[in-house]
């Protein structure tokens, strides 16, 4: 197939003179060539340029960022010692609630709850990235959070025993007596042996006598459970009485009564009223006979009287 030339045409407008370019086939081929490598080359020297400037930014923008990070870094290093300074004054805190309520302090090695931790695990992110520097702060960083972790939740769990140790201490303190069964009476007759009014002997008193008129109002010492009531007035013995249940091996018993108004299995609380003074039973004259036991063993009722 024969080739063809390519002619070119330059004229004026007023068509006074034109000139013309026969250019060959061979030639056409040499000015395409040179043409494509130019427009390549000048893709490359603008891609180039371009990926060049936009990593410049990217590199500026990362620094900015990475600026911004170690700066934050800094202030949670700062802000982490002064959470540790709050920590330390709780321990002390914890150490002092601990003494006032009966348990002992945490040994120093028990809150030491073990050094270390683990590697922060970003996702598709290495530490090892990191400038050595900022490797070891961000890891300390880590070890110390982690750290602080297991101190709260020791000190949770140390609060939780206090305040379960506080509930039984206030309820211990509810159900142990601490007032006169009687406002207005006067002790007769104290615990311990004496001569018996009635058969003229000594013999051991297990409580105290606490003389008042007739009907005055006799109050649970403490709260409790009724336990016993004797409704009966027998001639002999307590006569009418009522028996208390305190918990904690603590027991009451009020004799010689006149009326009462509890009943078996009842609720009381500190000075709820639960009958009145009488002479019932083996009584010489209107009184009370009051009785503490501890586990099962009489104790002597005025080391129960707070408000004497």
């Amino acid at each position: 197939m024969e080739a063809r030339n390519l002619k070119l045409l330059f004229f004026s407008d007023d068509g006074s003179d034109f000139r013309s370019f026969n250019i060959s086939f061979r030639k056409q081929i040499s000015i395409l060539v040179f043409l494509l490598i130019g427009c390549i080359l000048f893709a490359g020297v603008f891609t180039f340029v371009h990926v060049k400037l936009y990593q410049n930014y990217k590199i500026s923008q990362l620094n900015r960022q990475n600026a911004v990070l170690i700066s934050q870094l800094s202030s949670m290093e700062q802000r982490f010692e002064a959470i540790k300074g709050k920590l330390k004054k709780l321990e002390d805190f914890d150490n002092d609630l601990r003494i006032f309520v009966g348990l002992p302090k945490l040994d120093e090695d028990v809150r030491d709850v073990g050094i270390g931790g683990t590697t922060i695990n970003f996702k598709n992110f290495d530490l090892e990235d990191l400038p050595v520097s900022l490797n070891n702060r961000v890891s300390y960083l880590n070890v110390d959070i982690a750290q602080l972790e297991r101190e709260i939740d020791l000190e949770f769990n140390s609060f939780q025993e206090i305040q379960f140790t506080l509930e039984n201490n206030k309820k211990k303190i509810r159900g142990t007596p601490s007032i006169r069964p009687v406002k207005d009476g006067w002790l007769q007759s104290e615990f311990g042996n004496r001569i018996d009014p009635f058969e003229d002997i000594e013999k051991h008193h297990n409580g105290v006598d606490i003389a008042a008129p007739m009907g005055s109002i006799v109050n649970a010492p403490a709260d409790g459970i009724i336990k016993d009531v004797r409704t009966k007035d027998f001639s002999f013995g307590y006569g009418r009485y009522v028996t208390i249940d305190h918990g904690d091996g603590i027991e009451t018993l009020f004799g010689h009564l006149s009326s009462i108004s509890v009943k078996k299995g009842q609720k009381v609380k500190r000075n709820d009223p639960i009958g009145e003074v009488g002479r019932s039973g083996r009584a010489t004259g209107y009184h009370l006979h009051y009785e503490v036991k501890r586990n099962a063993y009489a104790v002597n009722p005025r080391g129960y009287f707070l408000d004497k």
